[in-house]
């Protein structure tokens, strides 16, 4: 069978699974690419700032092309802004991945209610928020605000998997047996 690329896919109403997935998708894509912007800005203002994380970073002969390319004037072009990008790249790869672990799970094992693809968006919205106050805006408590609602809805659905999934975890009779090695 030939793959092709389907433009403008149909959309699943939004209370079934499939629209829960879909949105998950849409979801994971956005946070992907705004954890790559912030990488590019990282590296633009490291050109600017003449910050060299390594020694070889300061003679790379291809230096002044990316220089040139990433527009490195103007500004954003400072070590405070350099250091401020990549403590929001490390936040990002503190919370954005077990986010979407979380929601995954969240999706395998609850009925996602139409409020869970709200939930999903919101918690991209609090993402750009909190990017935004840590960048451009730099100004407590908003930064903490937004962190909080993010963490808030990552807190509800482990919450929600634990109640429908955490029996799981707790040791029976068959495991009691594994671990004796009687089976």
């Amino acid at each position: 069978s030939k793959f092709t690329i389907v433009p403008h896919m149909a959309k699943a109403p939004m209370a079934t699974p499939q629209a829960y997935f879909d949105t998950l998708a849409a979801v994971a894509a956005v946070l992907l690419l705004k954890a790559t912007l912030v990488n590019l800005l990282i590296v633009r203002t490291a050109l600017s700032a003449s910050i060299a994380r390594h020694p070889e970073d300061k003679s790379f002969f291809l230096r002044g092309f990316f220089a040139t390319v990433m527009f490195t004037t103007g500004p954003g072009t400072t070590s405070d802004f350099w250091t401020r990008c990549t403590n929001n790249l490390r936040n990002i790869l503190e919370n954005e991945p077990f986010f979407l672990i979380i929601a995954f799970a969240y999706g395998q094992v609850t009925v996602a209610p139409p409020m869970a693809t709200v939930l999903l968006k919101l918690y991209v919205v609090a993402r750009f928020g909190h990017m935004f106050f840590h960048l451009i805006f730099c100004a407590q408590p908003y930064r903490a605000v937004i962190w909080l609602a993010a963490t808030g809805i990552q807190v509800f659905m482990a919450v929600q998997v634990m109640l429908v999934k955490g029996s799981l975890l707790s040791l029976g009779s068959n495991d009691i047996s594994v671990l004796k090695g009687e089976l």
